[in-house]
């Protein structure tokens, strides 16, 4: 018997080795990705704390079909994101970047899917409450997330297998390893700006609203706000483009947070034809 398992045991390790290569060279993979990614939030970043002082006369301001708006800044930033992001490989879904065919791009199995300036009409209106996010995906979902606060020079990222961090806009070696505080009634639940819904409705049932208080924050910052422990709940009733979420969700996913439908309580859904995310929420308290 213990002739027979000699024998076997280089079978078996033989058998296994290729797949234990494969998953040591995919954690490799997204090890470089994730350092490619914090290097485009960084250039995103500069571009956007330059342009800060500027006239918005000057920043070539004009309204998209759905009404939102658009700058000079988004470009430029989108620009210096994707000339980094190149190096991966990998196709990129920019908000102002040219978007290929749904029949094409739903075949991609690893993307990158970019916000470069979160929160446009914040950035132009008041200067502040603004952000550049960026998600390494793949079929399931964002497995990197990086969202950049370039007035606060924190950078929050995570990945899968690897625990969330905060890192410094002009020190990326500078990092901080994100430690929850603990939740403590009354909840927070952030929401955006123009968030219509109450407070009870906005809720899953199995909340109560009486253990909670509403803020609104801008953009991806509100993902950022759970990781931290800064907030228990977000949630939000209208629409999100996935470009507005991945990067958020893809921190909150690095420490086994779910960003669901509030409809269907299933994780969201990305690459979709629409590019739509909507009735969404995020709770660290589940």
């Amino acid at each position: 018997m213990i002739s027979a398992l000699l024998i076997e045991a280089p079978l078996r390790l033989g058998e296994f080795s290729p797949k234990l290569y494969l998953v040591a060279k995919m954690k490799q993979d997204l090890h470089h990705h994730l350092e490619v990614g914090l290097e485009a939030a960084v250039a995103g970043s500069i571009v956007l704390l330059n342009h800060l002082s500027e006239l918005n006369e000057s920043l070539v301001i004009r309204a998209k079909r759905d009404g939102s708006l658009v700058s000079a800044v988004d470009i430029e930033s989108h620009r210096a994101i994707s000339a980094i992001l190149q190096r991966s490989n990998l196709p990129i879904i920019s908000e102002e970047g040219d978007l290929p065919p749904y029949s094409i791009r739903s075949q991609w199995t690893w993307y990158w899917l970019v916000d470069p300036l979160d929160g446009t009409e914040a950035y132009l209106k008041s200067r502040e409450g603004f952000a550049v996010n960026i998600a390494l995906c793949n079929d399931q979902g964002p497995v990197i997330g990086i969202v950049s606060d370039p007035l606060t020079k924190n950078i929050y990222a995570g990945m899968e297998g690897l625990p969330p961090f905060i890192a410094q806009l002009d020190d990326l070696s500078a990092r901080e390893t994100i430690i929850a505080s603990t939740a403590k009634k009354p909840y927070l639940l952030v929401t955006s700006w123009d968030e219509r819904m109450p407070l009870n409705e906005l809720l899953p049932d199995r909340f109560d609203p009486k253990d909670f208080e509403s803020k609104p924050v801008s953009g991806a910052l509100k993902f950022c706000q759970i990781a931290t422990g800064e907030a228990e709940v977000h949630a939000r009733s209208a629409s999100y483009m996935e470009w507005d979420c991945a990067a958020g969700d893809g921190i909150l996913r690095s420490m086994g947070i779910t960003v669901r439908d509030r409809d269907t309580d299933l994780p969201l859904q990305y690459n979709t034809m629409s590019l739509r995310a909507g009735n969404l929420y995020a709770s660290r308290i589940d």
